[in-house]
């Protein structure tokens, strides 16, 4: 694996650990609307993702560049989340409105790892790619629906 695979495995990394981090610091809000049960199902999910990506990184000798990568991404990404939020911790639809974001920047991330994945001709990666990409799209398509509700109830 060169160099960009394994920096855009670090990315993925970042949004399946800040994606957790995110969903456990929001858990009480984005239960309320999501429901707890599914809450937990994403929360497990992003630790599978992070547990599934860094074993792939050991397979290709390329964990120190992983990890490295997935630092710096999280470190960003936790900035931008915490100045979107602000002190909505409580305010489910802030906290999907910031799932519009992020979400969407996961997915174009994965798209990059499934592209790598096909230029190397390796199945392993082009599938995380496509859970990956799926586990977001879903959430972004959720996130999208309650948002346009919260909308209908509130604009008029």
């Amino acid at each position: 694996m060169n160099e960009f695979t394994a920096k855009k495995l670090g990315e993925v990394l970042a949004f399946a650990k800040v994606g957790q981090e995110t969903l456990e610091k929001g858990q009480s809000a984005l239960s309320s609307v999501l429901g707890e049960d599914e809450v937990e199902k994403m929360t497990s999910a992003c630790e599978e993702h992070q547990e599934v990506i860094m074993s792939l990184a050991k397979a290709e000798n390329v964990e120190e560049v992983v990890t490295k990568k997935m630092e710096a991404t999280s470190e960003k990404l936790r900035k931008m989340r915490d100045l979107y939020v602000g002190e909505q911790w409580d305010n489910p639809t802030e906290l999907l409105e910031w799932s519009g974001f992020f979400e969407g920047a996961a997915l174009v991330h994965w798209s990059l790892v499934k592209g790598a994945g096909e230029a190397k001709n390796d199945p392993k990666l082009v599938d995380l790619a496509k859970i990956g990409f799926d586990f977001h799209q879903k959430f972004l398509d959720k996130a999208t629906t309650l948002l346009h509700n919260v909308g209908k109830t509130k604009g008029i």
